[in-house]
């Protein structure tokens, strides 16, 4: 079980657990297409080539 996290927003933790709800099951219905998951995919590359790029330098 993860730790939970201190809400320091300024926003109600019910608002933010409220959005959370609502935004999730659609977050995970787009993840379910292909294309989607290919674009994921190569922006997750993107973001670690540079972060090793970054370390070289």
């Amino acid at each position: 079980m993860s730790k939970k996290q201190k809400n320091n927003t300024g926003i109600p933790d019910f608002e933010l657990e409220t959005l959370a709800r609502m935004l999730l099951p659609k977050i995970q219905e787009m993840f379910k297409d292909e294309q989607i998951q290919r674009e994921f995919e190569n922006w997750k590359a993107e973001r670690t080539n540079k972060q090793e790029k970054k370390e070289l330098d």
